[in-house]
């Protein structure tokens, strides 16, 4: 399967994603979780979605996963509460700024390791900042952001083989086109 291929379907499950999440978490709101708590009910998607843009951004570029963070932003406002939408919007625009500085320099170094570091830090980094900007404007607090964060973290960890693997199988091994090796 060819890489464009791969990354036009990855950022239009990410597009999807942002829509998806945030008409979730209006529907269905917090959820205990075990050991740690109450957490947004959509944190499992947007936890694979950190690791699906990175998929994405590697292979149909970064100014896509920007407009693909807009679209999906723009949808939000018509299936989901606009306070999580405008949450979502501030948050998730942050956390692509994060990954343009991590996994975006990682990845153009063309190697597998760099590769999966990129994702794993950016996605880690991504969920902290992510979730503190999130429930501060959604919810008018701070308080459940570092439930938040772990949870987002698991699911990034749990998702991040799989974008290796894919990217293995599927993609280009060499440096992401258009993009300055470091």
């Amino acid at each position: 399967m060819p890489q464009r291929v791969i990354g036009w379907a990855a950022l239009a499950l990410f597009l999807l994603s942002i829509p998806f999440a945030n008409w979730w978490l209006t529907r269905y709101g917090l959820w205990d979780a075990p050991l740690i708590g109450p957490v947004p009910s959509a944190v499992w998607v947007i936890g694979i979605a950190f690791v699906v843009r990175d998929i994405g951004q590697l292979g149909a570029g970064r100014l896509w996963a920007w407009l693909a963070i807009v679209a999906g932003i723009a949808i939000s406002y018509v299936v989901a509460d606009a306070r999580v939408a405008t949450a979502s919007a501030i948050a998730f625009a942050w956390s692509e700024s994060t990954d343009a500085l991590v996994f975006t320099p990682m990845a153009a170094r063309g190697t597998g390791r760099a590769f999966l570091a990129g994702v794993a830090i950016s996605g880690y980094a991504a969920s902290v900042v992510d979730s503190a900007l999130f429930v501060r404007i959604a919810f008018g607090s701070y308080a459940g952001w570092w439930q938040l964060t772990v949870a987002k973290v698991l699911f990034v960890m749990l998702a991040t083989p799989i974008a290796w693997l894919v990217r293995q199988t599927w993609m280009r091994t060499d440096a992401v086109p258009g993009y300055i090796t470091v």
